[in-house]
């Protein structure tokens, strides 16, 4: 009788057992983050096994990375003591855990100190030396994964009995450690198999984004900058603990999320043509030297009327009157120095910046004149398409051009909604495709306003105008000192169009005066 009530008792305790392996596996399988996983791994193994102390080593190659190592006695004492940081070893049978890991065997050691000569491996005493510890009961096991390999090694150390009494690891354990182990290996391959593939993904993201940026020589990193400040904006935010942003928290889930549409912001630009991108001039080079190519024929039209008029005179047997040849010839400089003039006037206006209505009334009176070309054709100054550029009021692009800038950001949200973003990235073309939406709904491309832009969107926004104001020599203008970009974004949040709030604490804080390096992140 008391031989079946016996077995009752190790039945149930088998089954607890279990049910405590099933649910630490799961709680592994849902950690991804690598640090926090291997630290799980030990304290739940070390619970399991009433172990006092715990180490993790995961194997490199020809060596062993010694990542993880708690002991719950010492954290009891309050002494003072460095704080652990990981470090190789050597893979070879002479220590515990690399003859583990070299051999596939599981050590279930009484007492460490008194390890038979003839056996292979020996305990190091530099911990126990170092912190007054004594190590004695040990179990060690290897972490297989699925493929059978070994990965790393768990070691449980100082099994303590009820009554906190060194113990031996109860022979039960070996197999559910043992299974704990591959699950935990199964675990720690899934996350590095996920932080690769993460990886993989931020890689090909920068990469993507330096491609585009690439495209311009002036907006080279623009990308890269603008994520950087936006994420920086949003740990600033974090901090916050008054005023308008003290309710607003990003996880580093979300700050991920949001570094990675900062990267993807421009990615719609790959649907605008270089030449529009790179527009330096309302007439590029090329179409300013075909202006220049007609008036050099429009002076030699002049001197060809004059010339002919002196030739009709020979011919009609007429002597030239010395002052009249004189006379000709001062109107032909004359008129020859005008054309020059108007040309000079189309090179100063060609330039990027505010058309004066002057300015406007003489381009439209040019755009009037005609001249007779060699083979006696009509032709005006300047072509319709010369005029419609020349003729742009403020900046260098003309409507069109303006239109197919901004449908940039509708090519970003057409080719990042086709991307199959993992559910805590699934908000970054909406963020992407938001960062030229205005507080008062002047932005583009839907028009949003106030709490429709998403905070992460107009931070974006933010960090996306500091930038292009402040970058150096844009195709369009030089870079507009930072006393004034601060001042026009200051403008913008008075008028309604940026956040004020989010203006006020990049200011405030100066988060734009730390440098922006390529290996921030």
């Amino acid at each position: 009788m008391k031989s079946t009530s016996l077995s009752h008792v190790r039945n149930f305790e088998l089954e607890e057992q279990i049910r405590k392996l099933n649910k630490i596996g799961i709680a592994l399988s849902s950690e991804q983050d690598l640090n926090r996983l291997l630290e799980v791994i030990v304290r739940e193994a070390r619970a399991f096994t009433h172990a006092d102390g715990g180490s993790l080593y995961i194997r490199e190659k020809d060596r062993l990375n010694f990542t993880v190592a708690q002991t719950e006695s010492l954290d009891k004492r309050g002494e003072k003591r460095k704080p652990f940081t990981s470090f190789y070893l050597p893979l070879s049978k002479e220590s515990i855990a690399g003859y583990v890991a070299l051999t596939g065997e599981i050590l279930n050691i009484k007492d460490v100190y008194e390890v038979p000569d003839e056996v292979e491996y020996k305990i190091n005493k530099v911990f126990d030396n170092q912190n007054n510890y004594r190590s004695q009961s040990m179990l060690v096991v290897p972490m297989r994964d699925t493929d059978g390999e070994i990965i790393g090694v768990l070691q449980l150390i100082n099994s303590l009995s009820d009554d906190g009494i060194v113990s031996v690891f109860k022979t039960e354990y070996e197999a559910l450690v043992h299974s704990l182990a591959s699950q935990a290996a199964v675990a720690i391959r899934n996350v590095k198999l996920l932080n690769e593939i993460k990886s993989l993904f931020k890689s090909l993201v920068r990469y993507s984004a330096k491609a585009i940026d690439a495209r311009s020589p002036h907006t080279a990193g623009h990308s890269g900058r603008v994520a950087k400040f936006s994420v920086r904006i949003a740990e600033a935010i974090n901090d916050e603990s008054n005023g308008g942003l003290k309710d607003v928290n990003f996880s580093p889930v979300e700050i991920e999320e949001l570094r990675m549409a900062g990267w993807l912001h421009d990615i719609g630009k790959i649907g605008v043509r270089e030449s529009v991108l790179e527009k330096a001039n309302k007439l590029n080079i090329d179409q300013m030297n075909t202006v220049y190519e007609r008036f050099e024929s429009i002076k030699q039209s002049i001197e060809k009327k004059y010339l002919q008029a002196e030739l009709n005179l020979l011919r009609n047997g007429q002597t030239a009157n010395p002052g009249e040849v004189k006379g000709r010839k001062a109107q032909c400089d004359k008129e020859i120095a005008q054309v020059e003039q108007v040309f000079e006037f189309l090179q100063r206006i060609n330039v990027p910046g505010y058309l004066v209505e002057d300015d406007l009334k003489l381009l439209k009176c040019i755009h009037r004149r005609t001249f007779v070309d060699r083979l006696g054709n009509e032709k005006k100054y300047l072509l319709p398409e010369e005029y419609e550029h020349l003729a742009i009021i403020k900046g260098n692009l003309t409507k069109g051009e303006y239109r197919e800038i901004q449908a940039h950001v509708s090519h970003t949200l057409d080719i990042l909604e086709k991307m199959p973003f993992t559910k805590e990235m699934a908000k970054i073309p909406d963020y992407a495709a938001a960062h030229h939406e205005l507080m008062d709904g002047s932005g583009y491309p839907r028009g949003l306003r106030g709490d429709e832009i998403p905070v992460q969107a107009r931070i974006m926004c933010i960090a996306d105008i500091f930038d292009a104001l402040n970058s150096p020599d844009r195709p369009y203008k030089k870079a507009t000192p930072l006393e004034r970009t601060l001042q026009i974004l200051q403008e913008d949040a008075e008028a309604g169009k940026l956040d004020p709030h989010i203006v006020d604490m990049f200011i405030r804080r100066k988060l734009y005066q730390r440098p922006i390096s390529e290996d921030e992140d």
